[in-house]
């Protein structure tokens, strides 16, 4: 005020209000008509006349000194008001907030946290997150129905449903989605512990198999192009055909047979001449060297091996290796180093080719697998023969011709186990 000559009045005066503003403990929330001559310290929901706000008496629920928004704790601590409305003459009148005694917080019509519960959403928060926490030990959120209704949990993106888990309507555990809010679709159901997926399964491929799969797990193998299971300790093709089928240790070799068959015989080359036969590993197969077996040695004679992956109908489609020279002007193994895994159950084209007229050893014909196509004939084709420069590299792609395929003896090649 100016020109005061008391000018600790005002700043007591102002203290004061201070103190009813940040200390307020309310006496009585009921209280219409404040005491004429209340103690120190005692305050409630209607006050004594104030400087400039005229008399509180007779002001049902006004609280002395207090505006919109301004809250106060009840005396006894079981409730808390909120200062809500204004006028004039005085500043606001108060409303119960949130009763803190248990007992005042039995059957109430609704709770709305920083928003308003409605007589569906009789529960109803507004917040960046909400939190259920244990007391102790454990926590459990309970959502129970009817027998024949629905409890569920139902997730919504601009107010429209989704996706919805839970009992709906059954006592089936469902998982379901919809792209409209409207027509949902079930993706999975547990029942009596199994589990249905009446629109089927959609595995995600992955480049390899995983490090340390437990029992039962299963994966789609993107670089085999396998769906694969563990089992029985080993990681195999799902439908891989069951045929005895033995990996020998390292540095021991396998046969690309089927596993039938007794000596081998022998098949002649022709300058540039390619042989490609089909073989599958029943169990997985990481090899690091290929070996052939000359018979009748060419001077100068030169051979090369190579691998191709098959397509969707198991023809030669994509080359996976071509090997250096191996010497064909001597008799005996032949190996070359390689680097190599051969998945169980999928096929492979192995091939072998020649720059002269070496002959190798063969497997017989009951050895290796038939291959199908062309006209109806009384004896077994067992190759797909072609002939290119032996200076060229290998196709990257192999391009199937059904005019290639050849009754010819497959050549005997041999892995060795890395």
């Amino acid at each position: 005020m100016p020109s005061q000559a008391q000018k600790h009045v005002t700043h007591n005066e102002a203290i004061d209000r201070l103190d009813g503003l940040v200390q307020l403990v309310v006496q009585g929330f009921a209280v219409n008509d404040p005491p004429e001559f209340p103690e120190e310290g005692r305050s409630g929901r209607s006050g004594p006349r104030l400087r400039g706000c005229g008399s509180a008496r007779g002001q049902a629920g006004a609280a002395a000194q207090q505006r919109l928004g301004f809250h106060g704790a009840g005396r006894r601590l079981d409730r808390l008001g909120r200062c809500r409305g204004a006028c004039p003459r005085v500043p606001g009148v108060f409303v119960d907030l949130l009763p803190t005694n248990p007992a005042l917080m039995q059957n109430l019509s609704g709770v709305g946290v920083n928003t308003s519960a409605d007589a569906v959403n009789r529960l109803a928060v507004s917040a960046p997150a909400t939190l259920f926490s244990h007391e102790g030990q454990g926590h459990q959120l309970k959502v129970n129905k009817a027998v024949a209704d629905t409890a569920s949990l139902l997730f919504q993106s601009g107010w429209s449903g989704r996706a919805e888990m839970g009992l709906a309507g059954s006592d089936s555990f469902a998982v379901k989605v919809s792209g409209d809010g409207t027509s949902f679709v079930t993706a999975l159901e547990v029942t009596s512990g199994r589990v249905q997926m009446p629109v089927g399964l959609a595995l995600g491929a992955v480049t390899g198999d995983p490090v340390a799969p437990q029992e039962g797990w299963l994966w789609l193998n993107q670089t085999a192009g396998q769906v694969r299971v563990r089992r029985s300790g080993a990681s195999v093709a799902v439908g891989a055909v069951s045929v005895p089928f033995l990996v020998p240790p390292s540095g021991e070799h396998v046969l690309t047979t089927m596993g039938s068959g007794t000596t081998t015989g022998t098949t002649a080359g022709a300058a540039g001449r390619m042989d490609l036969f089909p073989f599958s590993p029943r169990l997985d197969m990481t090899i690091d060297q290929m070996v052939v077996n000359v018979t009748t040695a060419v001077a100068s004679a030169l051979g090369k091996l190579v691998v191709y992956l098959s397509d969707a109908n198991g023809r030669p489609d994509a080359r996976l290796l071509e090997t250096g020279d191996m010497d064909f002007g001597t008799t005996g193994l032949k190996s070359v180093a390689v680097s190599a895994m051969l998945w169980g159950g999928a096929t492979y084209w192995l091939g072998l080719r020649h720059s002269s007229t070496a002959t190798v050893s063969a497997w017989q014909s009951a050895a290796t697998p038939d291959i199908n196509g062309g006209a109806p004939v009384t004896t077994a084709r067992k190759i797909l023969r072609r002939t290119l420069s032996y200076g060229t590299a290998a196709p990257s792609s192999w391009g199937y011709l059904g005019s290639e395929i050849s009754a010819s003896f497959a050549p005997a090649i041999w892995l060795r186990m890395a």
